[in-house]
């Protein structure tokens, strides 16, 4: 029996730019991750961060920016990022308890089990004696590998302008104020920047309040982590901190390289969180803001989710913010709102019908590189209740993702399938006026996802694609 596409075909994504969809995605991996999981990473993340060097990993990343991760702040023996004999030889590198005393059993040690190192010390770069303190020592010492292993830039952890006492058992430096350690975090980002002028410098420090917006203009950008979660609890952080988050992205994306991070346990089974963490970052979401998911309980696997895919088109303005308490923006193809209350239901009426995004599976890449995970939509109209800590995602129509242009001014044109109906097979055809990456994906009509025909980068020219009608598989013809 003949089969129409009308009834196969309920969605096309067709992206040119260098990002899937609305999210840039951003990940951290750790030197266990194979070959297979590399593949995967390089095709579907914008930004991959690395504390260890592979020349291996460097070579295989095409499409990532790749970043180099060294802690400024709490620095571990265990690790050979550092030349660990000259740093013991210079107590000044450490933060001490007792100023009179600058010995080992004096140094300050984190919750994180590393020594806290002084940001302040810092001289001129043409002193003799330069490299004997830690800023330097750690400019000279990061540029030099990120160069090395052409690295496109380096990320800097740990560098919050503000030492919470709980991050050093109330055990603060002798010479601790939130100004002098503030001051010191300036200085210090400006300096290791300078070292790096043609490569991207991000610093993970703003969820400080004390001024760490200012350093934005020191770097090429910033980080904000666990601004919805705490990590050890999983608990919501509350509407004030998250509030926070919305609005340093808001105010700089323009001007910075930001990254929203989500680290939570059993994250991978909490859709809730999920859908809430993502709606959130779609609120500010532009070409320089990143985010980052991560299950905590299993934070050194490689962890991809379905609605990193998902597909509502660009924009069409900034968020707005209704009756004090839902936060809503609206898309060229569809609409997110965002309930950030820790206690109260809220409801939003929908002006017309649409498909509710509900991501199934996802979670863990496994080490032959395989995940599991999908969009599914459901149907909705009318007054949506939207609980504490919640959002919702939607889509205004399953018909299309394909954006409507004139044909003019489009740099893609994906043509009418043939023969259709069908029996054994059908050909899709279509034509890229520039080079980019294109994705072509056969979607049922509830909005499952049958087969990915092509997912990779491509020349300008003309393409087809022949399916078979199952999810099997298809043949590209040049």
């Amino acid at each position: 029996m003949k089969r129409s596409l009308i009834s196969l075909i309920a969605l096309f994504f067709l992206n040119v730019s260098a990002q899937a969809g609305n999210i840039l995605k951003g990940i951290r991996i750790s030197c266990n991750v194979t070959e297979n999981q590399i593949a995967f990473i390089n095709d579907h993340f914008d930004y991959v961060m690395t504390p260890f060097l592979r020349e291996d990993i460097r070579q295989s990343m095409q499409k990532p920016k790749l970043l180099l991760y060294r802690s400024i702040q709490g620095t571990w023996e265990g690790f050979d990022q550092f030349d660990w004999a000259h740093i013991d030889s210079n107590e000044n590198m450490f933060c001490h308890s007792d100023s009179a005393n600058q010995s080992r059993e004096t140094r300050i040690l984190t919750r994180w089990n590393s020594w806290l190192m002084d940001g302040n010390d810092l001289v001129d770069s043409t002193d003799s004696d330069a490299m004997n303190h830690w800023v330097n020592y750690y400019a000279v010492t990061a540029s030099s590998q990120v160069y090395s292993y052409n690295y496109d830039g380096l990320f800097i952890d740990s560098a919050g302008h503000r030492l919470g006492e709980s991050a050093v058992y109330g055990i603060m430096p002798w010479n601790y104020s939130p100004e002098t350690w503030r001051d010191g975090r300036y200085a210090a980002l400006q300096f290791i920047k300078s070292y790096l002028p043609d490569k991207i410098v991000i610093f993970n420090g703003l969820h400080s309040d004390n001024g760490a917006d200012s350093s934005l203009t020191l770097t090429d950008g910033g980080m904000w982590e666990d601004f919805a979660y705490e990590v050890d609890s999983g608990d919501h952080r509350g509407e004030k901190l998250w509030w926070s988050a919305i609005q340093c992205m808001q105010n700089n994306h323009d001007i910075a390289d930001l990254v929203l991070v989500v680290k939570k346990p059993g994250l991978a089974n909490d859709i809730q969180a999920r859908i809430f963490s993502v709606g959130s970052y779609l609120l500010v979401s532009n070409e320089n803001v990143a985010l980052s998911l991560s299950d905590w309980d299993n934070h050194t696997a490689v962890q991809y989710y379905p609605e990193f895919d998902l597909d509502i088109g660009d924009p069409l303005a900034d968020f707005f913010r209704q009756d004090d308490s839902l936060f809503v923006r609206e898309f060229e193809h569809g609409l997110v709102v965002v309930n950030p209350s820790s206690s109260m239901t809220k409801t939003y009426n929908l002006p017309t019908d649409y498909y509710k995004i509900i991501p199934i599976g996802g979670g863990f890449v496994d080490e032959s590189g395989n995940y599991d995970g999908s969009l599914s939509y459901e149907k909705i109209s009318g007054d949506v209740e939207i609980p504490p800590v919640s959002a919702i995602i939607l889509k205004d129509s399953l018909t299309t993702g394909v954006k409507e242009q004139n044909s003019k001014n489009m740099s893609f044109q994906l043509s009418q399938n043939y023969p259709n109906p069908f029996n054994s097979s059908t050909t899709i055809a279509y034509q890229l006026r520039q080079s980019g990456r294109i994705e072509i994906t056969i979607y049922d009509v509830l909005g499952g996802k049958v087969k990915c025909l092509v997912n990779e980068e491509k020349q300008a020219g003309s393409y087809s694609v022949i399916w078979n009608g199952t999810d099997s598989g298809g043949k590209l013809m040049p």
